[in-house]
């Protein structure tokens, strides 16, 4: 785990968290290695989460499991994500607090109020929070009609005059959260405070679904062992919210819980978040229960089974008429780690015991292979596309358009998030009228690419001239 951590905080903004979960069989050993990465100063909290189901040994039934949460910068930190919101009484009963006189402006909402005037506010025998008018109060269509000035020992008198101050939109508050309002709600006129705060972090979590339900749902179930709840892990996304596009990264993907809740999340509440999710084409395991009912369904990796997962929560979403968003996007791509489609020069050493001459002429012919033949055998568009796209600096979700410029086929990527794009085509060979195309004003400055050898001499310098010209 520990390269994996460290990567993981090099790829965190300064205001990003990271949730790790773990058993109590390495919870110690984790806490340091993420003390060691992370910083002491940045822990923030060790969850216990209840199991849905208990494990019992010989002498102990465990119930519970353990989420870590570490800041990339505790600084940073923001939980800002679950809204919430609070009500209370502007005014308190201490007979100590000093009693000022405060402008309330015209405008604000009048509850349970009779439109008319009132010259007086109702006053309870003995209350130490009764409030004075030195104004009548006039209300017109449930609103106060004119400014007027109350007196009363005020619990947060400084936060209502900032709120007054700001023309009544959201301001911060001393303690906590932001004021959204101020009204009056019976005729003692009593301000009313309501304050939009979040839902801080808990140390307990005390439901958690069984996560195999969900994949139940999907014709899944019994593919995967301890899958997370959905549930849990959009509780633990749902606590931020850095930006209207957050991107999720989830190390160690098993049946692809994560991806599963992002999804879930942004057709509740029309996000735009994004998920990647990183898992090893780890083989099923015959020997348990849950691997010999994945291998029937034709799934060889835990790979396999997010990929499916994935695929039939997207067309489950895509075909709910009900809840489905038009321009919420459940695509996704997958893409495996493999060598390059570039043929690069590979290592070769001599042998003293070897005949030189022989190892000389293999390795011309392999210089020759190198020079002739850029790319790998079987290579496909696909994939030499992306590996462009990588080399370039692009986003692994940019746009890729097949189109047609003259006698030639292209294809057009554009990353819209970096305004970055260009033309690519690995045909062997290009009319002179494609070439002249190109040269025409509609594709000055940009970036084409193309096979070496596609080009002659001429066309090299002709196209240089006009566009940023890169060959394969």
């Amino acid at each position: 785990m520990y390269p994996r951590l460290f990567l993981a905080r090099s790829l965190l903004r300064d205001d990003g968290v990271i949730f790790i979960s773990i058993d109590d069989h390495e919870v110690h050993h984790l806490r340091m290695i993420m003390d060691r990465i992370f910083g002491e100063e940045n822990f923030v909290v060790t969850i216990t989460v209840n199991r849905p189901s208990e494990i019992a040994s010989d002498n102990v039934i465990s119930k519970h499991e353990y989420l870590l949460v570490y800041a990339k910068n505790i600084q940073y930190l923001r939980v800002d994500g679950i809204e919430k919101y609070t009500i209370s009484r502007g005014t308190v009963g201490n007979p100590e607090q000093t009693m000022p006189v405060i402008q309330f402006p015209a405008g604000l909402r009048c509850y349970n109020l009779k439109d008319g005037t009132y010259h007086k506010t109702r006053k309870v025998p003995g209350s130490k929070e009764n409030v004075e008018n030195l104004d009548p109060l006039v209300i017109e269509n449930g609103k106060l009609a004119y400014p007027v000035r109350l007196k009363a020992r005020w619990r947060s008198s400084n936060d209502m005059r900032k709120f007054f101050n700001n023309k009544c939109q959201p301001t911060p508050a001393k303690i906590n959260g932001f004021i959204v309002e101020i009204y009056f709600e019976d005729d003692r006129f009593i301000p009313q405070i309501k304050k939009k705060t979040y839902e801080k972090i808990s140390s307990l979590f005390l439901e958690n679904k069984r996560g195999s339900e969900d994949l139940k749902k999907l014709g899944l179930d019994e593919c995967y062992e301890y899958p997370k709840s959905v549930a849990l892990l959009k509780k633990i996304i749902s606590y931020f919210k850095f930006s209207n596009d957050d991107l999720i990264l989830d190390f160690f993907a098993g049946s692809g819980t994560t991806g599963h809740a992002v999804w879930d999340l942004n057709r509740e509440d029309g996000g735009n978040r994004k998920f990647i999710l990183v898992q090893l084409d780890e083989p099923v395991d015959e020997k348990k229960d849950t691997g010999k009912n994945a291998l029937s369904l034709g799934f060889k990796t835990v790979a396999d089974i997010c990929i499916e997962r994935l695929r039939r929560v997207s067309e489950k979403y895509k075909n709910d008429g009900n809840l489905f968003d038009n321009n919420q996007d459940f695509g996704f791509k997958v893409f495996k780690l493999d060598k390059s489609n570039f043929n690069l020069k590979e290592e070769f050493e001599f042998d003293p015991d070897e005949d030189k001459e022989e190892l000389k002429k293999i390795y011309l012919e392999k210089l020759g292979m190198w020079v002739n033949e850029p790319l790998v055998p079987d290579w496909r568009e696909i994939d030499v596309i992306y590996e462009v796209i990588l080399k370039e600096g692009l986003r692994l979700n940019s746009k890729i358009e097949k189109v047609k410029i003259k006698d030639n086929e292209f294809y057009y990527v554009k990353d819209e998030e970096q305004n970055l794009d260009f033309y690519i085509s690995l045909e062997d060979k290009f009319s002179p009228e494609t070439i002249e195309e190109i040269r025409t004003p509609k594709y000055k400055g940009k970036m084409f690419v193309f096979l070496d050898k596609a080009l002659t001499d001429n066309d090299k310098i002709n196209l240089s001239a006009f566009v940023r010209l890169k060959v394969i």
